[in-house]
């Protein structure tokens, strides 16, 4: 039971990783990356699979914290489809490289902020309730 603690949790923060580094790889010109959403969506996923083994323990288990997680993460997932949604339909509708020369905001952008962010209090969490 442990070793699956251990795989689920390397890929819950591997999750993480990919989330932030897709967000640092575009810092620039901020949007969400279809990778930032298969992240949140593994961080969800493992996130729930760690909370099912630590019920099943025989530890105390802190609710609240999974609460505010769960809460989170799923505002983290529900950010990142919605700007991947709108970065797929920004990709489509945008005129060809050497148009006119004006360069129109990413829709996507306030999103990646956001999944980003909620994803690091998500972290901060973690990492400082007990």
């Amino acid at each position: 039971m442990e070793i699956l603690r251990e795989i689920l949790l390397t890929l819950h923060l591997l999750g993480m990783a990919i989330i932030v580094g897709g967000y640092f790889t575009v810092i620039r010109s901020p949007k969400v990356m279809p990778g930032m959403l298969h992240g949140a969506y593994l961080q969800l996923v493992t996130g729930l699979l760690l909370m099912g083994l630590a019920e099943m323990g025989d530890g105390d288990v802190n609710h609240m914290k999974l609460g505010i997680k769960l809460v989170v993460a799923i505002l983290v997932t529900v950010f990142a489809f919605i700007g991947n949604k709108k970065q797929k339909a920004f990709a489509a509708s945008a005129p060809a490289e050497g148009g006119a020369g004006v360069k129109v905001a990413n829709p996507s952008a306030t999103m990646a902020h956001l999944v980003v962010a909620f994803a690091v209090i998500n972290v901060i969490v973690a990492v400082f309730i007990h």
